[in-house]
């Protein structure tokens, strides 16, 4: 993990078209900030989730014989924009207005777990879904390092097994209500997702 994620270089042949499509919740790239990542050499090329995005993967499962099924499990990364990267974008802003966007970008960092079953009835099922990021490195740091101890020390069986037992009270939940039962289920947390805008 980088404490201080920034583009720092210039890109080249930036386009218009390159700049529509700007993430301002996530960490998805468009493909003018794929061009200041790649000058920097920044890894954006960890194929989860068929995004493009600065991903790693974070978590795997040992034993691939039971009936879970990790659906993704990674570290992400947002950087702000400095330097000749900074100056590049501030005389662009005048031709190309969405350029703006990336000036206002916050470096971020974040995770992002989600984790499958399938039942004896060959029924799958959701077992946990959770994101978070922050702002502040260390805050962030904080709480990755929290999340990677529970990631190793839950027998994921047991809890796959325990969130399908109570399917009664999480199933007529709408939309992002179940991810917030199970994270509360299973971890204690009050909301599975902990997010921040972009800008």
């Amino acid at each position: 993990m980088i404490s201080n994620p920034a583009c720092l270089k210039s890109a080249e042949g930036l386009e218009e078209d390159d700049f529509f499509y700007y993430d301002k919740d996530g960490f998805e790239l468009n493909q003018a900030e794929r061009k200041f990542y790649a000058a920097m050499k920044y890894p954006i090329d960890h194929a989860i989730l068929n995004h493009h995005c600065w991903q790693e993967p974070l978590f795997v499962l040992e034993n691939k014989s039971t009936n879970l099924i990790l659906d993704h499990s990674m570290f992400l990364c947002r950087c702000n924009y400095e330097h000749e990267a900074e100056e590049q974008l501030k005389k662009l802003k005048s031709s190309l207005p969405l350029a703006d966007f990336l000036l206002k970008t916050r470096r971020k960092w974040g995770f992002d777990f989600s984790l499958d079953a399938v039942s004896e009835d060959k029924t799958a099922y959701e077992v946990l879904h959770v994101e978070y990021d922050n702002y502040d490195y260390e805050t962030f740091n904080h709480q990755m390092l929290n999340f990677e101890t529970i990631l190793v020390e839950t027998d994921w069986q047991d809890a796959a097994d325990k969130i399908w037992k109570n399917r009664s009270d999480w199933q007529s939940l709408k939309g992002f209500e179940q991810n917030d039962w199970k994270s509360k289920f299973l971890m204690g947390w009050s909301k599975a997702e902990f997010t921040e805008k972009t800008i």
